[in-house]
């Protein structure tokens, strides 16, 4: 016998049993509509953990993180990076060069929220109109970057970078061209090119990798 047989069968006897008193509703009612209220009830819980669950996972994806924009600035946490606003106004970023190429545009948006003005582009480099490649060291490094920027590496041997828009000259911003991939192969000895470049002025961009010095 199955469970709704076992069901019909107690139901009959309830039935049979109540033969003498008069009900408006029958038992196989009430148990019908009990049953009906478990399952709604069910699909509300299910419902409601679902609705949190894409509410943390938009915050997530919106740069949201454990915080986001708070008076105590930028606290950003994704699987691609993590951006943080100091007391002493600098920021702290942990990304790795693959985890850029996840979120690049993500990563941007973040920094600039913290308060650095920075753009970012893959395989592309650019520069002000008639600025010279010269200025660049043998590892991409423009002049005046090591002020804005520096790296170190942490117990995971994952890069934190730590950026001063302080240091940042009037009306400049910290432009960041990542390597494809392929560029890294050709060249191999570089991952990105940093350099200070003036805002709200078109750039001479170029696929080419700079010749550094």
């Amino acid at each position: 016998m199955n469970d709704h047989d076992h069901s019909t069968l107690v139901l009959d006897a309830v039935e049979d049993g109540l033969g003498g008193v008069t009900m408006r509703t029958s038992a196989r009612e009430i148990v019908a509509a009990g049953r009906a209220r478990r399952r709604n009830r069910r699909v509300l819980e299910a419902t409601g953990i679902a609705a949190v669950g894409a509410i943390v996972a938009g915050l997530s994806m919106q740069g949201g993180g454990v915080g986001g924009d708070s008076t105590d600035g930028v606290h950003i946490r994704t699987i691609a990076y993590s951006v943080d606003s100091q007391a002493d106004g600098t920021v702290k970023a942990t990304w790795s060069k693959q985890r850029y190429f996840d979120d690049h545009d993500g990563l941007e948006k973040a920094l600039r929220d913290a308060g650095l003005p920075v753009e970012m582009r893959s395989g592309e480099f650019c520069k002000a109109p008639g600025a010279s490649d010269s200025e660049l060291d043998a590892s991409g490094v423009g002049a005046g970057v090591g002020d804005v920027m520096h790296g170190d590496r942490d117990a995971q041997d994952e890069v934190i970078f730590t950026f001063d828009p302080a240091q940042l000259p009037a009306d400049t911003e910290l432009f960041i061209g990542y390597l494809t991939p392929e560029q890294r192969a050709a060249n191999g000895r570089v991952g990105s090119i940093e350099r200070l470049v003036p805002q709200d002025t078109a750039l001479t961009c170029t696929t080419e990798v700079p010749t550094l010095g």
